[in-house]
């Protein structure tokens, strides 16, 4: 029997890739909060990703806005 290897890494390999640099407080159109996490993709490289905390990937836009795919808007937080 042979075993079925899985094409696409699991999270837990993914994490001992990048490493959490920090968060960001941040709010949508409605108010509500959310936090987006800054990862270094690979240590040592500048290059970095984002994300909100369950996962979901977004986009830095500017230095005020975040995205995600499906283009909902964050806003960084002041406090």
């Amino acid at each position: 029997m042979v075993a079925q290897q899985d094409a696409h890494p699991t999270n837990r390999r993914l994490q001992t890739i990048r490493r959490e640099l920090y968060r960001e407080q941040c709010q949508d159109e409605e108010g509500n909060r959310f936090v987006v996490i800054v990862w270094q993709n690979k240590p040592g490289l500048s290059t970095v990703s984002y994300s909100l905390e369950d996962g979901t990937p977004v986009h830095y836009e500017d230095e005020c806005y975040f995205a995600t795919p499906s283009g909902k808007m964050f806003t960084r937080c002041e406090d």
